[in-house]
């Protein structure tokens, strides 16, 4: 009996190093990994309502590396012109994992590192690193319509400014075949109207508020968008201001 007994207990460990083996074997295997692109030209790139061109045209870049567990990378890039000497490109790079709440629903949380590589005044510190919580719903009214809620936080925002929140909500609804009518608003908010002037170099004000309407569509894998993005920034430069938005890009 104590043989049988040890017998047991060597072949159950045995299994269960087995099915450990597997599972390691399946986290890692090739079928459990999705690569996936986008580049996208548009009229102009806009963050949280203000323009980091200039109002001129951008071109941006993105690559996923998912994994089926739900975790996921990022890499994205864009020109910019933000008037930091050196500087003509922000890199980004986001850690995630998108949890998959129901039919309809997802909840994902990320890291993002904001990076505008090559500034030449080191004082500066335009760089900083953010946490999002991000809650999407599809199916609310109709089929193929969308919401989602959406949460940032930067310990440590741009210019070494501090503390800033964003917030934001954003809608997608179905109007005529591949077309959707999209709007969003958001708000952000730092410690300050100090903080703020140090974060954007202007401001009465130690928040704003951004908008967007207009319209999205998908035409044999294209993607379209054209659209009216503003803020309520009084005073401001006229990367603040009003404008008509138009994008289009491929997925891969």
């Amino acid at each position: 009996m104590k043989y049988l007994g040890s017998s047991f207990i060597l072949f159950s460990f045995m299994g269960l190093a087995t099915q450990q083996a597997f599972a390691a074997d399946d986290w890692f295997s090739s079928d459990a990994f999705t690569v996936t692109g986008n580049v996208t030209l548009a009229t102009d790139y806009r963050f949280r309502g203000l323009s980091q061109t200039s109002n001129n045209p951008s071109v941006q870049g993105g690559l996923t590396l998912a994994h089926k567990s739900g975790f996921y990378v990022n890499l994205w890039a864009s020109n910019v012109d933000l008037g930091l000497d050196g500087n003509s490109i922000e890199a980004d790079y986001f850690l995630g994992y998108q949890w998959k709440i129901d039919e309809k629903s997802t909840l994902d949380f990320q890291y993002i590192d904001v990076n505008y590589p090559g500034v030449s005044d080191k004082t500066l510190h335009p760089d900083f690193g953010e946490f999002a919580a991000i809650y999407s719903r599809s199916g609310n009214i109709k089929e193929g319509d969308n919401i989602t809620l959406s949460g940032y936080y930067s310990p440590e925002y741009a210019m070494k400014s501090g503390n800033e929140m964003y917030l934001n909500a954003a809608f997608s609804y179905p109007i005529y075949k591949s077309i959707n009518l999209i709007g969003a608003v958001g708000y952000t908010k730092l410690d300050s109207v100090e903080k703020f002037q140090q974060a954007y170099g202007y401001g009465d004000k130690d928040h704003y508020m951004d908008y967007k309407v207009g319209f999205k569509t998908n035409i044999k894998g294209v993607d379209t968008e054209l659209s009216w993005i503003d803020t309520d920034v009084k005073n401001g430069p006229k990367t603040t201001d009003g404008t008509v938005y138009f994008s289009i890009g491929k997925s891969f």
